[in-house]
């Protein structure tokens, strides 16, 4: 079993800080989405860790990929309905952004 380095805790913490701050009518709809979607794609890359075929490694980035533009969408939408600031938006995005580079340099050395 090959020992898997993953830094999705701190990503997730400023999420957590940042949905504290939402208005209580956001905070449980599309806060708890946005939240619902980083564990999602926290889940799809620690099942890859654990799988030995390549094909089935594929699939799960291909999966957390996908959630993570869906996320990105989201979090555009939090700024757009004023739930988190100009700041935070680009902290969050820039975060999903390393991230996806991340996703992708490991879906190419796959391919």
């Amino acid at each position: 079993m090959v020992a898997v380095r993953v830094r999705a805790k701190p990503k997730y913490r400023l999420w957590h800080d940042l949905v504290l701050k939402f208005p209580k009518s956001e905070r449980y709809a599309l806060g708890q989405l946005c939240a619902n979607r980083l564990l999602e794609i926290l889940d799809d890359m620690l099942a890859v860790a654990g799988i030995t075929d390549r094909l089935r490694k594929l699939d799960h980035l291909r999966a957390a990929s996908t959630k993570l533009d869906t996320l990105r969408l989201l979090i555009r939408l939090c700024k757009d309905t004023k739930c988190i600031s100009n700041e935070a938006y680009l902290a969050v995005e820039s975060k999903l952004h390393e991230t996806g580079k991340m996703l992708g340099g490991w879906m190419k050395s796959l391919s």
